[in-house]
């Protein structure tokens, strides 16, 4: 009985230390003491998937090669949140190419959790990119075809 007595006694000792804070408590005077940034390198060549046909020319970038990671550079460096998420590692960012030259959809892997805010960026990098490309054709008839190209991000943040 005693013990029981000691437990509640100890138990109902720490109710009052914990103390919630209201909104209006909380001082306006915040400020900014890490800064995050997102550095990346798409400096991996750019792959294409196979395309099963006798003379397979596979989609070409208008510009080419440099010009397609020039552009998409310059468009995550405006696109990409530096806030909102911690991206690390190599990913593999996959383009479905249509039959028109049009960019219909993309892909990001590995998926990572709580990744929808990285891949909403990128779409607006993708999109007002407005990417035109040559199709790919199998025979002399266009077809729709995949290209990989490989990013390395690294989210660095450091003290003011």
């Amino acid at each position: 009985m005693k013990k029981l007595i000691f437990i509640l006694m100890f138990a109902f000792g720490l109710v009052p230390a914990q103390t919630l804070i209201e909104d209006s408590e909380i001082s306006e005077n915040s400020e900014e003491f890490v800064r995050v940034a997102i550095s990346y390198d798409i400096n991996n060549p750019t792959e294409f998937y196979r395309l099963k046909c006798g003379s397979p020319v596979y989609a070409r970038f208008t510009g080419g090669e440099g010009a397609f990671k020039e552009n998409i550079s310059k468009q995550m460096k405006g696109f990409l949140d530096t806030g909102l998420y911690t991206v690390n590692g190599t990913f593999e960012l996959i383009l479905y190419i249509g039959k028109n030259g049009s960019l219909q959809r993309f892909q990001l892997k590995p998926e990572v959790q709580n990744g929808h805010l990285l891949l909403r960026d990128l779409e607006l990098a993708l999109r007002n990119m407005n990417p035109t490309w040559t199709p790919a054709t199998c025979n002399g008839v266009p077809v729709d075809s995949r290209i990989r190209q490989k990013v390395n991000f690294r989210t660095d943040s450091f003290d003011l």
